[in-house]
């Protein structure tokens, strides 16, 4: 057996069964030898996210094949954006031919270099002894909390080899026994208004029950941290007490009134800057797993699997006897979305699309829009939400692509500006006929840019570089293969959105929206 074909095996026999990839000619030795079902994008940067969806979606191993030197490089925003999702990736890149590296041939590159800023690890195997040992330990390295993508450099000559010896990869361990250490319990009994911030870790460790019942136990409203990527709320979750603001000045401001602030699972990510100081003279735990962002921002801290330290903490507290936190009843939001519905607002379309589609995961890359989508009831339970945390733009459709894979139903709302950073994305939905339908909603061009130059430098807010005049996205949607059409004006959105919603396969509708600039955070 050749080295490609022990580690193809090696990876199906712990359950990695596809391979997210665009080949080159130095993956084609490796290639030869897979076992996997190959899904084909046709961008490097695609395959990444897909495999970035997959992992996020099913929880478990993705594993993406990049081309050499300009695969890599292509993908490595996505990279970056799977690192922050802590997404276990096992990224093989193919190098060239070693043994003859010394006349610095075409697509030879220090990949472990150009790769070690945006992976957990990185390494090249240099003979065919090596490979069973990297794979091993690359595998190992991706599921260990908090997860993250690796990579795997492997030269042509190496995969084209015999392996000398037997491939294996150990199964994964199961969350350790966690124990929340006596500080952490006594300053929870002790808290005097405290509030909680939930954040992916809640999605990803299945720990909605048990952020509820702390909630209930402490009588603190559940806030989502800010750029919020995962669900950490079902919807009718009274304690829900909406989504923090990026700066720090609006973070402070925010939770001012509580202390303790009990970061589950959550990281608090700012941006833009701002001078006033992150939660100045309050005490913060962390509960999670995540030692980086405990050192960062906490005085105090219990570390492992979210659901495990809940579960361990929950038992220790009694009921601290202030009432439960309710949110207030929102009794402006019918008159909020008569009025969009006048001008073909944002609040009108996502209430109409997130009711007409109930049911379906809501992948999220609305950007200007997204504070008013998470407003309208995004958050509905355990994998209902995803965004992207690290700004990169062209996430949601890719990612759409492994979450088809792992998920019955997948709504994909995406700004017009957006969608044109991994548009052949909509290829690869048609050609697997992934159970995902994409909703556009097209404001003509990058209003989270206009809105931010609105706020800090006004002379940019109507620069034409940032409209997109000229775009039909329905007829590019139709010449990558989906069903498409376009909703001009409010009284067709419903028969428009019943209709993506009815379609047997993938397709995609155009909603014409207004085309106001929103204010920053508003």
């Amino acid at each position: 057996m050749k080295v490609a074909q022990a580690i193809s095996a090696a990876l199906e026999g712990v359950g990695v069964h596809d391979v997210f990839g665009n080949p080159g000619t130095t993956e084609l030795p490796f290639l030869e030898g897979l076992s996997q079902r190959y899904v084909l994008s046709l961008h490097d940067s695609i395959a990444v996210a897909a495999a970035d969806g997959f992992a996020t979606g099913s929880g478990r191993l993705a594993f993406v094949n990049l081309h050499a030197a300009p695969g890599l490089g292509n993908a490595m925003g996505f990279l970056e954006t799977a690192m922050r999702h802590r997404s276990p990736l096992l990224v093989t890149v193919g190098q060239q031919d070693l043994r003859h590296r010394h006349l610095d041939p075409l697509l030879q590159g220090d990949f472990v270099g150009m790769a070690r800023i945006a992976v957990k690890s990185a390494v090249e195997v240099e003979s065919p002894s090596d490979a069973a040992g990297a794979i091993a330990r690359a595998v190992r390295a991706a599921l260990t909390p908090p997860r993250g993508p690796v990579l795997v450099s492997l030269p042509m000559d190496v995969v084209e080899s015999e392996a000398p010896t037997a491939f294996s990869i150990p199964a994964g361990e199961g969350p350790h026994p966690a124990v929340v250490p006596p500080p952490v319990v006594a300053a929870l009994r002790q808290a005097s208004s405290p509030a909680l911030v939930a954040g992916y870790e809640v999605d990803a460790s299945g720990a909605f029950d048990e952020l509820s019942r702390l909630a209930e136990l402490l009588g603190a409203p559940i806030f989502a941290e800010p750029l919020a990527s995962r669900a950490m709320v079902r919807a009718n979750e009274p304690a829900y007490a909406g989504d923090l603001l990026p700066a720090s000045a609006l973070i402070s401001s925010a939770l001012g009134d509580y202390d303790p602030i009990i970061l589950v699972g959550s990281d608090l990510t700012v941006y833009p800057y701002t001078p006033s100081p992150l939660l100045p003279g309050k005490q913060v735990i962390y509960l999670g797993n995540d030692p980086a962002t405990a050192a960062k921002l906490a005085g105090l801290s219990a570390l492992g699997d979210l659901k495990s330290l809940l579960g361990s903490l929950l038992p220790q507290l009694a009921p601290s006897g202030r009432p439960p936190f309710r949110r207030p009843r929102d009794f402006a939001r019918a008159n909020r979305i008569a009025r969009a519905a006048r001008v073909m607002g944002g609040e009108y379309i996502l209430d109409a699309a997130l009711r007409a589609f109930p049911d379906h995961a809501v992948v999220d890359e609305a950007v200007s829009q997204t504070p008013t989508l998470k407003s309208c009831g995004a958050y509905r339970g355990p994998k209902s939400y995803f965004g992207c945390r690290s700004g990169q733009l062209g996430w949601a459709l890719g990612s759409s692509i492994g979450l088809g894979l792992t998920l019955p139903k997948v709504l994909v709302i995406v700004g017009d500006g957006a969608f044109q950073y991994t548009v052949q994305s909509l290829w690869t939905l048609a050609k697997y006929r992934l159970p995902v339908k994409v909703l556009v909603i097209n404001n003509h061009g990058y209003n989270i840019l206009r809105s931010y130059s609105k706020a800090y430098h006004a002379a940019l807010t109507d620069a034409p570089y940032l409209s997109l005049p000229l775009l039909d996205v329905e007829s590019e949607a139709r010449g990558f293969g989906l069903p498409a059409r376009t909703v001009p004006d409010a009284p067709s959105l419903e028969g428009g959105l019943q209709w993506l919603h009815d379609e047997p396969g993938p397709a995609l509708l155009n909603v014409e929206m207004d085309r106001t600039v929103p204010n920053l955070f508003s």
